[in-house]
């Protein structure tokens, strides 16, 4: 802030409403920005009295993500602070870094705050050895305005079925958020009886004074007051709650992560029927703080209760965290678009979330957490890429050939990529100078095969693996068009983004909220945190999306991933699942194969070799494989499961996830749609190696 005696002061009568440009008296309170008045004068000398031009400074509902789907994305945050100018990060019509994401994360640390205390209920049973906050710590991770469609048809469903009529076709649904708390040594806590045990959520509105509370939303709410405190002037509301810890129970057992901690995930949904409880209310009130004198902050909090082991004792302690609402702004707040297009069956023709067509389709291909990680005084640690100048930052090494198969059969699709906080700005410069690189850099064996022609590849159409191995890797009858096109003339001077551009891909980087704490002592660097963000946050911006891991290709027999998913969710021939899961297909790459053209060769000679390919899918499927699941029944993207709410899917719609993970023709997807080829480099099995695949 500028103080006051500093300020340009400009007569009163010269000042102007950014609202309505129509003058009026000032507020008793308001303090006029220095970059304003500054401006101000400069439009009195230039236009004289009466003609201030401020258009540019008004708050606008910016578009963050322009087409990145086929439509724009209307963004409720406020426009200042998502100007290009205003950006660390260049904007282009393939590359998107989030900066929505990255101004949550900002906010977390800045406000963000997680503590433990004993329960009441525990306090007499308490010993000077139980080690409370020595014992446990917390510290809070993602959380957002939940935008999952599933969701909106829970409470759609709920209110109709209570014969409340309180949501008024989702004008008025009660905000939606979902939120992330990681507390340490999981091994210690004792998991048996945290279900039974009632969360709580609310959000909070702190005034600048008593009237100004009462006003708001009156006769609903409470202050958050302890017996003798005085007022804060903070009027709460409270949601419903409830906490999930899915992986809990699995890696408590494994040795693996012994002294890891774990993310439980609380779920929060406020009342409906009440505007000013609505998340895209709530975001434009956020909006509008700075040039309000009544409403200081906003912030969203939650409580969950834990059992922890004191010594031969289990005793209850409660976990506290809170966001301020800068925290868990989306893209876009306003969750009445998904109600109005919200799929009520499984081939809904009017809904938004069911496309026409597989050219419809539009699909999300995603990955992550990536990160750089290094040992650091005897233990894991994030790389510091202020000491290593060298470090990729969580740009995955298989990268760009998995992109090189995205291009082939995913046109028009996005591919996502999660990185951690702290390399968020070195991965994406690294991505940069990637897309800057020539095709025929990063490809110089098949580059000139599978991608020599301008034409054919802008019409989005599946360029087939077979024409890794150039006119003699293609039939002379039934491929004699493609013949044709690999002896055209090739594009040397192609860059990357030019590639990408022309399939019509597009790159969404999206940085996570990662203390070093959590990543430390977190699975896989926070991958199970992220997985349910990723449905709240994205799952209704798409019609199909995949998670995936970095290290893995996706392969496919003869259509496009987008031909695939289609039959499978929204044809008549659909199975009618709310999600899939692949076959993984293991390859190990010997140290010596650790090349971009030895890796697409691998996946090429695995895959026109019929022999090779029947048996590494009889021997070759060592461990699960990752999910893709439909946008209007997915609840979270569990690594390996494509979790849904068995009783809010559309009609039709059922959750096909077998008993024991078994597999089936309906549930996995199968070898002549497409299949996962997890590139590793490490070995499980000998024979399942690049250009091996045979019995030793």
């Amino acid at each position: 802030m500028i103080p006051r005696r500093n300020m340009l002061r400009i007569p009163r009568r010269w000042y102007y409403s950014v609202s309505n440009l129509k003058i009026r008296q000032p507020k008793k309170r308001e303090i006029i920005t220095l970059v304003l008045s500054i401006f101000a004068v400069w439009n009195l000398s230039k236009n004289g009295p009466g003609t201030l031009d401020i258009s540019s400074f008004q708050p606008v509902s910016s578009t963050s993500f322009s087409n990145i789907n086929g439509q724009e994305s209307s963004s409720m945050l406020s426009s200042a602070s998502h100007h290009f100018y205003n950006s660390n990060y260049r904007y282009n019509d393939v590359l998107y870094f989030d900066t929505a994401a990255l101004e949550n994360i900002r906010a977390t640390f800045e406000g963000g705050r997680s503590y433990i205390e004993w329960s009441p209920r525990s306090v007499p049973d308490v010993i000077p050895t139980d080690d409370l906050h020595g014992q446990f710590q917390a510290t809070p991770l993602l959380a957002t305005v939940d935008r999952r469609p599933i969701i909106v048809r829970k409470q759609l469903q709920d209110d109709a079925k209570k014969k409340k009529h309180l949501v008024a076709g989702g004008d008025l649904m009660g905000c939606a958020l979902t939120s992330t708390t990681f507390v340490s040594n999981l091994d210690s806590q004792h998991l048996k009886h945290y279900k039974e045990y009632m969360p709580t959520c609310d959000v909070c509105f702190q005034f600048s004074n008593r009237e100004d509370m009462e006003k708001f939303v009156p006769g609903v709410g409470y202050e958050p007051l302890k017996p003798l405190q005085k007022s804060l002037a903070t009027k709460c509301f409270g949601g419903k709650a409830s906490v999930s810890a899915r992986f809990a129970d699995w890696q408590q057992k494994d040795e693996r992560f012994k002294d890891f901690g774990y993310p439980w995930i609380v779920d929060c949904i406020l009342p409906n029927g009440i505007e000013e409880l609505t998340c895209r209310e709530i975001t434009r009130m956020q909006n509008e703080i700075e040039n309000r004198d009544d409403l200081q902050n906003i912030f969203f909090r939650t409580r969950f209760y834990m059992d922890g082991w004191f010594g031969i004792w289990s005793k209850q302690f409660v976990v506290h965290s809170s966001w301020p609402w800068k925290a868990v702004m989306s893209h876009d707040d306003d969750r009445r678009k998904i109600a109005k297009q919200i799929s009520m069956s499984w081939d809904d023709a009017k809904s938004g979330f069911v496309p026409k067509s597989a050219k419809e389709l539009k699909l999300a291909h995603v990955e992550g957490p990536g990160y750089d990680k290094t040992e650091y005084k005897g233990s894991l640690s994030l790389k510091s890429v202020s000491i290593n100048k060298e470090s990729r930052g969580g740009i995955h090494p298989r990268l760009i050939s998995n992109l090189f198969h995205l291009i082939r059969n995913a046109p028009g699709s996005t591919h996502m990529i999660a990185v951690v906080d702290g390399q968020a700005r070195r991965s994406y410069e690294r991505m940069i100078e990637l897309l800057e690189t020539k095709v025929s850099v990063l490809y110089p064996k098949y580059g000139d095969f599978m991608f020599n022609n301008i034409r054919q590849m802008k019409q989005l159409d599946l360029l087939p693996i077979g024409r890794m191995g150039g006119a003699k890797g293609l039939r002379s009858n039934s491929d004699k068009s493609l013949i044709d096109l690999l002896r055209s003339p090739s594009n040397s001077d192609m860059s990357l983004i030019d590639l990408l551009r022309l399939r019509q891909i597009k790159i969404h980087m999206v940085p996570v909220t990662t203390p070093s704490l959590s990543f430390e002592r977190n699975v896989c660097g926070g991958q199970y945190p992220f997985a349910p963000y990723l449905a709240a946050r994205f799952a209704a911006d798409y019609h199909a999306m995949m998670f995936i891991d970095g290290d893995t290709a996706i392969v496919e027999s003869s259509r496009t991933l987008q031909d695939t998913l289609y039959d499978r969710f929204f044809s008549k021939n659909s199975s009618k699942c709310a999600g899939h899961r692949l076959r993984l297909i293991e390859q190990y790459v010997k140290p010596q194969d650790e090349n971009i053209d030895r890796v697409l060769q691998c996946s090429h000679d695995l895959i026109s070799n019929r022999n090779k390919w029947n048996f590494a899918m009889k021997n070759c499927h060592l461990k699960e494989g990752h999910i893709v699941a439909r946008t209007d029944s997915i609840f979270a993207f569990s690594v390996h499961h494509p979790d849904t709410l068995k009783d809010y899917l559309p009609k039709g719609v059922e959750d096909c996830i077998t008993p024991g993970n078994n597999e089936s023709d309906r549930y996995f997807l199968k070898d002549d749609e497409f299949v996962q080829l997890h590139l590793r480099d490490r070995e499980r099995k000998v024979e399942c190696t690049c250009f091996d695949n045979q019995p030793r």
